[in-house]
């Protein structure tokens, strides 16, 4: 296992949504990554000398993970099968290189901050209303990523079509 991974599952899921793109107005598809309830995250001890002294906790409650600098392999074909435009890109704002989606009419980037830091962004809905137009698609498949931004899935997550 790379040594950069700090989110691991044994299954996983696909969210799909829409999103008003910033750069033409229309609205375009957009996927995320969803981790369910017992998901595992590595805690790392900054004081330990060596990496055997790091942690793996699981999680309680499932998350959205976001700002994804590393997918494993297994992880990155299967998100082809769902969208051409999720792909590894540089976000000059956020300043760093991660996994995002891009607008299928006009190309735009479509930050993570902008889907799931914003209310009522694509994956930060602040209804049962909104949530319920977010379509889950769960994989049994292995899953392991490197990712800076890390949401617990919403309360009224549960009402989300799968």
């Amino acid at each position: 296992m790379p040594n950069h991974v700090n989110n691991r599952s044994q299954t996983y899921s696909i969210a799909h949504a829409v999103q008003r793109c910033a750069g033409c107005a229309r609205r375009t598809a957009v996927i995320g990554l969803i981790l369910p309830p017992g998901h595992e995250t590595l805690e790392i001890d900054s004081d330990a000398q060596t990496a055997a002294a790091d942690v793996w906790d699981a999680a309680e409650a499932g998350a959205f993970l976001f700002f994804i600098e590393y997918l494993s392999e297994a992880v990155r074909n299967r998100l082809r099968q769902h969208s051409q435009h999720y792909r590894l890109d540089h976000d000059e704002r956020a300043g760093q290189i991660y996994w995002m989606n891009h607008c299928s009419f006009c190309g735009a980037q479509q930050e993570d901050f902008e889907l799931y830091c914003e209310p009522e962004g694509a994956f930060l809905p602040i209804s049962e209303h909104a949530a319920a137009s977010i379509r889950l698609q769960e994989v049994s498949e292995p899953f392991e990523a490197q990712a800076a931004g890390y949401a617990y899935a919403p309360d009224f997550f549960d009402g989300v079509q799968r």
